[in-house]
């Protein structure tokens, strides 16, 4: 299983609370949603973003697999960090 640290849960936490209360994931949803996170900071291949593309603005198509758990980590916490300054998410009400 893996590991997160405490500002990951925290970021993770604020986000999930809100994604939430504003009706865009279900309890359930975000269950998955963490089932999908633990695969994903597995060691190992990316099994989430196997045999997907994206294309380059310059047109060129290339790879969207993630092969280093630790740079998947990576992305994940800046993005629920970053979600959560550009939508003003605070501290979770106690």
């Amino acid at each position: 299983m893996a590991t997160v640290t405490r500002k990951f849960k925290e970021q993770f936490d604020i986000w999930a609370a809100n994604k939430i209360a504003n009706g865009d994931f279900t309890n359930q949803e975000m269950e998955d949603l963490k089932g999908l996170l633990r695969k994903d900071f597995t060691p190992g291949p990316d099994q989430l973003r196997a045999g997907l593309t994206f294309i380059k603005a310059a047109g060129v198509e290339v790879p969207a697999t993630i092969d280093d758990h630790e740079e998947r980590y990576r992305v994940w916490d800046e993005y629920f960090t970053s979600e959560n300054q550009i939508n003003g998410y605070g501290r979770m009400a106690a």
